[in-house]
């Protein structure tokens, strides 16, 4: 989860709490949530997308209300190379123009 830090995170536990793609996929916006004690919000948005690949490893867990991000790579912008989420319920790939980050903490 290095690339956590690199956007300025620490090296704490991240969860997503909820994925919207919106304009038929050309943006997508991750809700996480950082650090398990202080429950920290914050949202990764990808805009311009080009590609989306989805892969479910552990569909037995699908009820789960918040997936556990094991390792995230960032990726690079204009398309360049996908983002990479790996968690404990499914994979997901993100080709992307711009990676911005939201929060206020």
């Amino acid at each position: 989860m290095d690339d956590f830090n690199r956007l300025g995170l620490g090296s704490f536990t991240c969860l997503i709490t909820k994925i919207t793609i919106s304009s038929w996929g050309k943006d997508v916006l991750i809700d996480c949530t950082y650090h398990p004690d202080e429950r920290l919000p914050f949202r990764l948005v990808f805009l311009n997308c080009r590609e989306i690949k989805w892969l479910v490893d552990n569909p037995e867990n699908s009820h789960e209300l918040e997936a556990d991000i094991i390792d995230f790579q960032s990726g690079e912008s204009a398309h360049r190379q996908p983002a990479f989420f790996y968690t404990d319920i499914f994979q997901l790939w993100i080709l992307y123009e711009h990676l911005r980050l939201d929060k206020d903490w």
